[in-house]
């Protein structure tokens, strides 16, 4: 039994993804929601989205974050309001720090890849996105 518990730690601890600094590039982009879960464990599934999350961040992890709203053709709109944001290590965490003239407020990254992000609060509510990829609706068909 005791091999069991052993070998499902070892598994555990070796499938745990670990962010690497390279990897927060992968930020930069739409990104579009599709789950919350709450601290008690409730899911709250986003099927339909008009609104997502645009990240832009340089070399040196500082940049702006603003809303977008998808077109038909394939464009986004873009907000006019944005907040810097800053990526900062703490204790091998990522954290997403946001500052705007009302409110500052950070969100640490649990993994990003290129079509996945999974950040979460302070209170420990989980937000899984997607990468949004423009479609272009109004695009005729041949």
């Amino acid at each position: 039994m005791k091999k069991i518990y052993f070998l499902t730690f070892l598994f555990l601890l070796t499938s745990c993804t670990s962010i690497e600094k390279e990897d927060l590039q992968n930020l930069n982009g739409y990104w579009e929601i599709t789950k919350v879960i709450q601290p008690d464990g409730k899911e709250m599934d986003f099927n339909i989205n008009t609104i997502y999350d645009f990240y832009e961040i340089d070399t040196n992890y500082k940049g702006i974050y603003k809303k977008a709203s998808p077109q038909l053709d394939g464009t986004f709109i873009v907000d006019e309001y944005q907040e810097q944001i800053e990526i900062v290590e703490d204790n091998k965490d990522f954290k997403i720090k946001f500052h705007s003239e009302w409110d500052d407020r950070e969100l640490t990254i649990i993994e990003v890849t290129g079509n996945k992000l999974i950040l979460e609060n302070p209170d420990q509510k989980t937000y899984y996105y997607k990468k949004a990829e423009p479609i272009n609706l109004l695009q005729n068909e041949e």
